[in-house]
């Protein structure tokens, strides 16, 4: 008599990400289960469709789509048609199969199963029973496991720190489930088997597998370099498309890219290899890796003990990346480089840069007592095994087994600067500059002077315009050629010239004598620019401009000139900011008086106030005697529109006439 088979549906896929941890437990499963039945649902042309039949599981395909970026009626409606026909097909495969679970690992490819399964057990008052786990990877959820969580009946973490995120007693603390069939061979066999000599230093480079548009050029533009030491081996995983349709093939751009190096004898030290699935043999023969911080790269690297050159993936989410790779480069187990633009120069698409790659894995290479130490490090960062953990709770959601113990995962540090968008970037560095954050360690600054970048390499002027504005108060220098330019530039959004302005009055001082009259034109064109809140802006540099580099004639005529102009603007605003820049350069009083005094009886109280400052300025600055102000004053009218709780123009009016009726020292 033969057992009666137990089933269970597995989907995830879409990324080798996704479909890995997904076989670690079935495989687990069948180990402690063997009567268990397994059918694994996925999307064809994706990664599920090489990896599940090496694993020996049989494959369905259903529809699915990601949500679409585009929000046009075409995009939705196509998506909308794609998910009715993928949850109608998992809907008539999970009828036919009838599984005790279903075991989801993320990514779009597994929302038609899971929503078909909740459907179905909604639609028949529990009589269709199929229980729902899914595992989150990273430390924050992904788009569809956010949905999908609210649907499971239980969630599996890789970081506790998740945890928090999901409705109560729904999850718990799992790891990240590596697959068994990946564990390490011999390294002399292994490197028998690839031809690679004993004693060499093997780079084993990857980047998913679809790879990493930023891990395959930084590598493939270093690879001259780097192995111009004969010792040197690299291996390379590029990665390449699921499907006819794609936007990146690494393999081809990484075979471009060497051949155009001139690698000569050394190129067959560069083992180049599309799609990677033996990757114990390759962990085997490895003396360091570069790799992703994905959950399951960090987690199978140190789990084979090897030390590595983590790339992060920058802007994504919540930084998750970044501060997963943060994490092992605190515990010892790898050197962290992250990516970056270059909006000076016009370079938006994320990289990584060649010099500081080169000197870091160089230095590695060179120090084999450090890369002992990671690997060591390595070994003891990730304890337990991930996917015995999740068999043990799916047969108890199954009624198969008994209750396990709740496990604790390994602590994440908090990263202060980790997960702050553009608006909370600027907010928080506010709050350094006022005291009320603790100030900026160097990493920090570092850390955030590529999210800057990477917000003026957007597309949208209003992230722009936030990556001006924070560049102004971290005291960000390097960027300053980048503010010039959208501060003079008139086909810049308002807002974009606006804030550029207000970048660079607080960054002006940190420019060079060589910035003079880049600088100087760029604030004369801002001041006629057509934006009143440009102008404005602008007129607020000049003091600042004027007290840094000193001021010439030439350049206090022209100033004086639009600022005069500005007088005379409709928005009091400009008028206010006219009045009191040029208090602060005139040298000609009597001049700037008979266009002051166009503005004694302004309708706007404020602009009158503005006069009486420039009052004050004058006589501080020397240039203006105290009788002729004081006569001055009393033409100026002294009522106000406006109820506040000190009658403020009254206030200035004495303020002025204190310091206008001192005796002179």
């Amino acid at each position: 008599m033969t057992e009666k088979k137990i089933k269970f549906i597995f989907t995830g896929g879409g990324s080798g990400g996704h479909v890995s941890p997904a076989l670690a437990v079935a495989a687990e499963l069948k180990k402690r289960l063997p009567e268990a039945d397994i059918t694994y649902i996925g999307v064809k042309n994706k990664a599920e469709g090489t990896m599940v039949p090496k694993a020996g599981f049989p494959l369905k395909f259903v529809k699915s789509a990601p949500l679409p970026q585009s929000k046009s009626p075409a995009s939705l409606l196509k998506f909308a048609m794609t998910m009715f026909c993928g949850l109608s097909k998992a809907a008539l495969l999970l009828l036919k199969i009838r599984p005790a679970a279903v075991f989801a690992t993320g990514g779009f490819v597994s929302a038609p199963t899971v929503f078909a399964a909740w459907i179905l057990r909604k639609a028949t008052f529990g009589l269709f029973k199929t229980r729902i786990m899914i595992h989150e990877s990273n430390t924050d959820l992904g788009k569809m496991n956010k949905a999908a969580a609210k649907a499971a009946d239980k969630v599996a973490v890789s970081f506790s720190e998740t945890i928090r995120h999901l409705p109560k007693n729904k999850g718990f603390f799992s790891g990240y489930p590596v697959r068994s069939s990946i564990s390490m061979q011999e390294r002399k066999a292994a490197r028998s088997e690839l031809g690679i000599p004993e004693n060499a230093f093997v780079i084993f480079a990857f980047g998913g597998s679809q790879g990493s548009r930023t891990i395959n050029r930084v590598l493939a533009n270093s690879a001259k370099k780097l192995l111009e030491d004969p010792n040197t081996y690299i291996i390379h995983g590029a990665g390449r498309p699921f499907g006819k349709t794609y936007e990146y093939h690494g393999f081809n751009d990484v075979s471009e890219i060497l051949e155009k190096q001139n690698l000569g004898e050394a190129k067959k030290r560069y083992l180049l290899r599309d799609f990677i699935d033996n990757m114990g043999l390759y962990y085997a023969v490895s003396d360091l890796l570069i790799i992703r911080a994905g959950a399951g790269s960090i987690v199978e690297v140190c789990r084979q003990g090897k030390p590595s050159v983590i790339i992060p993936i920058s802007n994504i989410g919540n930084d998750h990346q970044i501060g997963n790779a943060r994490f092992i480069e605190r515990a010892g187990a790898a050197a962290v480089i992250y990516e970056r633009t270059d909006p000076l120069n016009g370079i938006n698409i994320a990289f990584a840069d060649a010099g500081e790659f080169c000197e870091t894995v160089s230095k590695l290479r060179n120090d084999p007592q450090k890369l002992a130490e990671m690997s060591e490090a390595a070994k003891n960062i990730f304890p337990g095994n991930p996917a015995e953990i999740i068999v043990k709770h799916l047969l108890y959601l199954c009624k198969l087994g008994e209750k396990p113990e709740e496990t604790k995962g390994t602590e994440f540090m908090n990263d202060r600067v980790l997960g702050l968008n553009s608006t909370s970037l600027e907010k928080f560095l506010q709050k350094t500059k006022t005291g009320a954050e603790k100030p900026l360690e160097t990493d920090e600054v570092k850390l955030i002077k590529n999210k800057i970048d990477m917000l003026f390499s957007s597309p949208n002027p209003v992230i722009k315009a936030r990556a001006c504005r924070s560049s102004g108060i971290l005291g960000y220098g390097e960027v300053i050629p980048l503010i010039i330019r959208y501060a003079a530039n008139k086909n810049s959004a308002p807002f974009l010239s606006r804030d550029a302005f207000s970048a660079l009055k607080q960054l002006t001082l940190l420019c060079g004598a060589d910035k003079r009259e880049e600088l100087f034109k760029a604030i004369v064109s801002g001041l006629g620019n057509p934006y009143y809140e440009t102008r404005f802006s602008a007129e607020r540099c000049i003091p600042v401009f004027a007290g840094h580099f000193g001021i010439s004639d030439n350049e206090r005529k022209k100033f004086m000139e639009m600022l005069f102009k500005n007088m005379a603007d409709r928005c009091f605003e400009v008028r206010i900011e006219a009045i009191l820049a040029a208090a602060q350069i005139s040298n000609d009083p009597e001049t700037l008086i008979k266009h002051m005094s166009e503005l004694y009886f302004d309708p706007v109280w404020k602009v009158r106030t503005a006069i009486f400052q420039a009052f004050k300025i004058l006589i501080g600055r020397g240039v203006l005697d105290r009788k002729t102000a004081a006569a001055e004053a009393d033409k100026i009218l002294i009522t106000s529109n406006g109820y506040t709780t000190e009658y403020e123009l009254k206030k200035e009016y004495r303020s002025a006439m204190e310091i206008i009726s001192k005796e002179k020292e």
